[in-house]
């Protein structure tokens, strides 16, 4: 009945203050739209005054700039001057007089009538401000030499070494000025002045205004800001509705029409709407009559129908009386049958992606109370779907990872059930219309299988650190095995012999270089850095080839070494880069069981500096050489593919690359290129 009682208000009230209501209000919107289009007009004409006068002030800067000669190369000539601007006067209906003053301020001419002055000294009030101008410059009122109130325009006159000669003055038509805002007036009782940046009026519809200061007229004040607009406020005392505008030169337009004008036809137009109001208000009385038994009494049906179906879960049908009606509500009501099914289609969709998807769910309010929880949440922390619902998290002390906070991020938290079981819960929260939604997932098992899969990582670890250290040992062994043999050789020979201090040494060397390996490997390589120092690449490679002058002999390999002169240094580590020269050695080493050619090159370019080692082996395929690279793989069948590996890594720990060629019985060659200028070695 709420409607019905709104809907009868609202028609008696109608019915009650229809005059004063509506006819009031059309009076208002006329009034408003008057004016509207009056200050429309007075845009456009403001417009159109603005434009008229730019094109005249143009037009007088041009005329000047003709009389002056600027665009002749020339020295200045007054009578020509004269003539010029005596003929330009004639032409032009704005410019009633045109003046030159000299650097001294001496007036030479005043066209159109005094061709030659003497003596005569007029200080020009913008004289400094268009000597320094170089373009023109337009004043407000000014007193001209015979004291009479003028607006002028004025030139600077240059010519060939832009030397100043003088000032050429051209006084304005106030009453052509005067007669360009009489032709674009919007009405006869309409009114519109110029004004200078004192607010003293240059030119007036009514010429009994020149001269006048109106600096304290509100529109004046407004334009003497610099703004431009349309307002209603009181001009001389008579409420207006007025246009203003800043023109370039700092003068200012107005322009309006006094209110008492403006708006005298509303009151012819009160008076017609007054009749026609009556014929509206017999329309009003049908469509009470019409509309009370057409309308509002299917919505008042209507609406007892929706609150039915709100109330019940599943839809029920709408009368068939109503169902056929053919007009406006009958298509509402349609609409609202075919609402009420999609609607309980939705929410059984919903219902079903909420109870399919395999995590706990449940929603809170803003009030923080429980308004659903799934079978999943149900299965995972018991109780029953009606106990959950309508609880507060005051009322859930025991499940504190709960929260309102809907911007937290993903959580892990551990829960214990009922039944003492420790289980781990990763929890995500978000917001949604009606407050907070909560997704929790239980990854016990999940958490127990990354321990396990943790744990086989770490034996593998330990199994690969062993199987590095092994192969990291095995060269330095080899190099201890040839120098301890032989310097039992030695010792047997000729204990005294000079290459016992030499293999003794050799000995020292590999014994320090294998702790420094096994110490990188239990520390994972992290605990203790090597210094980085300045390393001679053919100094470093010379110690190696000594290390290994045994291994080479037993095998018959040569050595040919190309360094190149003045090799620089780099920024590197000593025993790392020793590794690395020393695996690709023993590589090559290896290749040739039966003796060869073993060819060093160190290079230099620009940017870095290169070592090459080629040997003459039985070369690797093009389908092995792709892997070579990869931890544990290896060609040979007592290798373990952990050299080639570390290798690798050691160049770009120094900031170089590693790069091989090689093929079927065509030997391999092996390129390290070292930047030149490292300052650090990354870890």
């Amino acid at each position: 009945m709420k409607m019905t009682r709104k809907f009868l208000l609202v028609f008696v009230l109608i019915l009650i203050l229809p005059t004063v209501a509506i006819h009031q209000g059309i009076i208002r919107y006329s009034e408003r739209v008057m004016q509207a289009n009056i200050i429309e007009n007075n845009e456009i004409m403001a417009e159109l005054i603005v434009n008229r006068m730019n094109s005249e002030m143009n037009d007088v800067v041009s005329q000047l700039q003709l009389i002056a000669g600027l665009s002749d190369q020339h020295e200045l000539n007054l009578p020509a001057m004269y003539a010029r601007a005596k003929q330009a006067i004639s032409k032009s209906t704005i410019i009633q007089s045109i003046y030159f003053l000299d650097t001294e301020r001496q007036m030479k001419f005043e066209a159109p009538f005094r061709p030659v002055l003497q003596n005569i000294t007029y200080d020009y009030p913008k004289f400094e401000h268009v000597k320094w101008s170089y373009t023109y410059v337009v004043s407000g009122l000014v007193s001209n030499v015979r004291t009479e109130k003028t607006a002028t325009v004025a030139i600077p006159v240059f010519y060939d070494d832009r030397k100043f000669l003088g000032v050429l003055v051209a006084e304005l038509s106030r009453n052509f000025l005067s007669n360009i805002l009489r032709s674009t007036s919007e009405t006869r009782d309409g009114f519109s002045f110029i004004t200078d940046s004192e607010g003293k009026v240059i030119a007036s519809t009514r010429d009994s205004d020149w001269n006048l200061n109106f600096s304290e007229e509100p529109i004046v004040r407004l334009l003497m800001k610099g703004d431009s607009g349309s307002v209603q406020e009181s001009y001389r005392g008579t409420p207006s509705v007025m246009t203003y505008q800043t023109m370039r030169e700092n003068w200012g337009l107005a322009l309006g029409v006094p209110e008492q004008f403006a708006f005298s036809s509303v009151q012819t137009l009160s008076k017609a709407l007054t009749y026609s109001y009556l014929g509206f208000f017999a329309l009003i009385i049908c469509l009470i009559l019409v509309g009370g038994r057409q309308i509002l009494v299917p919505i008042l049906k209507l609406t007892k129908f929706a609150q039915r179906i709100q109330s019940q879960k599943a839809p029920s049908p709408l009368p068939e009386p109503m169902m056929k009606r053919k007009d406006e509500i009958g298509e509402l009501i349609r609409s609202l049958q075919d609402m009420s099914l999609r609607v309980a289609g939705s929410h059984r969709f919903l219902q079903d992606i909420v109870e399919g998807i395999p995590y706990a769910l449940i929603t809170l309010n803003e009030a923080g109370e429980v308004t659903r929880v799934n079978r999943k949440w149900v299965d995972l922390f018991g109780l029953s779907e009606v106990d959950w619902e309508g609880k507060r998290l005051s009322e859930l002390p025991e499940y504190k990872f709960l929260t309102m906070d809907s911007n937290s991020e993903d959580k892990e938290v551990t829960w214990t059930d009922g039944g003492g079981v420790v289980r781990i819960l990763k929890v995500v929260t978000a917001s949604f219309s009606d407050g907070v939604l909560a997704v929790v997932q239980d990854i016990s098992q999940i958490r127990m299988l990354e321990l396990h899969v943790k744990q086989s990582e770490q034996l593998a670890l330990i199994g690969q650190i062993t199987t590095g250290i092994a192969h990291e040992l095995k060269n330095p062994l080899a190099v201890l095995s040839s120098s301890s043999e032989l310097l039992r050789d030695e010792i047997k020979i000729d204990p005294d012999s000079e290459w016992v201090p030499t293999l003794v040494q050799d000995i020292d060397s590999e014994i320090a270089r294998m702790t420094l390996i096994v110490n990188e490997f239990l520390t994972l390589a992290k605990t203790k850095k090597e210094t980085v120092v300045s390393v001679q690449l053919d100094q470093l490679l010379t110690r190696i080839l000594h290390l290994l002058r045994i291994k080479f002999n037993e095998l018959g390999i040569t050595v040919n070494r190309d360094f190149a002169e003045n090799v620089p240094s780099i920024a590197g580590k000593t025993n790392k880069l020793i590794q690395v020269f020393l695996n690709l050695l023993v590589n090559s080493m290896e290749a040739m069981p039966h003796g060869g050619t073993i060819d060093i090159r160190i290079g230099v370019l620009s940017n870095e500096v290169w070592v090459e080692i080629a040997d003459e082996g039985e070369g690797i395929s093009e389908e092995h050489l792709q892997w070579l690279f990869n931890p544990f793989f290896s060609t040979k069948e007592t290798g373990n593919g952990l050299g080639l590996s570390i290798a690798q890594d050691i160049m770009k720990e120094h900031g170089g690359t590693l790069k091989m060629k090689s093929g079927i019985n065509k030997g391999t060659t092996v390129q390290c290129c070292f930047p030149l200028g490292m300052k650090e070695v990354k870890e």
